[in-house]
């Protein structure tokens, strides 16, 4: 089978494929966002796809780019830390707004 991706054009399609916007994907490649969404819909084409969803699914499909593994993902949001001094458990009731 042969690439129809160029090596440019795969690695925005992978980082894409962890979530990450075309700004993001732009500074980790040292590229404009314009540069990366121009790369990105070069591969829509390449690949006959419609959008960002469709063409990391098709990529992947036919082998142009690895599979998503679940912990390559950006970082998720982590939960508020409790304030010091107080600790707080799964049902305590919420402190009144003072």
């Amino acid at each position: 089978m042969s690439n129809v991706l160029s090596p440019r054009l795969r690695q925005c399609l992978i980082l894409a494929s962890k979530g990450h916007t075309a700004v993001e994907i732009g500074f980790i490649l040292g590229l404009s966002y314009r540069t990366v969404n121009q790369y990105l819909s070069d591969a829509y084409k390449r690949l006959g796809a419609r959008n960002r969803m469709q063409a990391v699914a098709i990529a992947i499909q036919r082998g142009e780019i690895p599979p998503i593994a679940l912990d390559d993902g950006p970082p998720a949001a982590s939960p508020a830390p409790a304030p010091v001094g107080e600790s707080a458990a799964v049902g305590d009731p919420v402190p009144p707004c003072v």
